[in-house]
């Protein structure tokens, strides 16, 4: 029920918020695709590593303007959206970065034969889920961190690795459109785009039901 609650509320945020959601996100959408398109032309090492760096920073705008606005409203951001990097922007992407390298450990999963991907999914969608509200708090300001993730998920473990292993796939799924031709890259790289705006309203949601229920639960305990 809970996984339904998080799914379904994803959707229903981002609808209702399609109008400022589109504007503010116009100049990242556009620097995603631009960067996807640069990858085909033939770069330096140097310049493919820059590139990664300075894709990974317009994918953290994206994200923190999706979670400001379904967890803060509308107003949290410019019209337009974020145009200057902060300490904010720089600290979503590093703790992102981070996230990222947490499939690492299952990786020898792998090798089991048959059902070693399975295992390597749900083993990495635990750790990073646990680890996921943190995102949504440094965009949001909201003072959780890893540490204040991995307690707040300690009674959500089934919901967060299910939420994360979703997440993973509306992510990623779509760039498998690439795989029926080159004439497909562009709707591979839009399709990607906006499924990463569903992954981050799946987030936002796990952080909007997790931590109130959360503070709910500590304000209960102080009374």
């Amino acid at each position: 029920m809970k996984l339904a609650f998080i799914l379904g509320g994803a959707v229903k945020d981002v609808v209702w918020n399609l109008g400022p959601l589109s504007k503010a996100l116009v100049l990242p959408f556009s620097v995603i695709i631009l960067i996807s398109l640069l990858y085909s032309v033939e770069l330096s090492p140097l310049s493919e590593l820059l590139l990664i760096i300075f894709g990974g920073l317009v994918q953290a705008l994206l994200a923190i303007v999706v979670h400001r606005v379904l967890i803060l409203g509308e107003s949290a951001v410019p019209r337009w959206g974020i145009t200057k990097l902060s300490k904010r922007e720089a600290s979503f992407f590093l703790h992102a970065f981070f996230l990222s390298f947490l499939a690492i450990p299952f990786l020898p999963l792998l090798f089991i034969p048959g059902i070693g991907w399975i295992l390597c999914l749900i083993g990495a969608s635990w750790l990073m889920g646990r680890l996921s509200l943190a995102l949504p708090g440094v965009a949001v300001e909201g003072g959780v961190f890893f540490n204040e993730s991995w307690k707040i998920t300690r009674g959500y473990q089934i919901t967060i690795t299910l939420t994360t292993m979703v997440a993973i796939a509306v992510t990623y799924g779509p760039r498998g459109l690439s795989l029926l031709g080159p004439e497909m890259a562009i709707l591979s790289i839009v399709a990607s785009a906006i499924g990463t705006v569903l992954a981050v309203a799946v987030l936002s949601r796990a952080y909007l039901l997790m931590v109130g229920t959360n503070e709910s639960n500590t304000g209960d305990a102080n009374l």
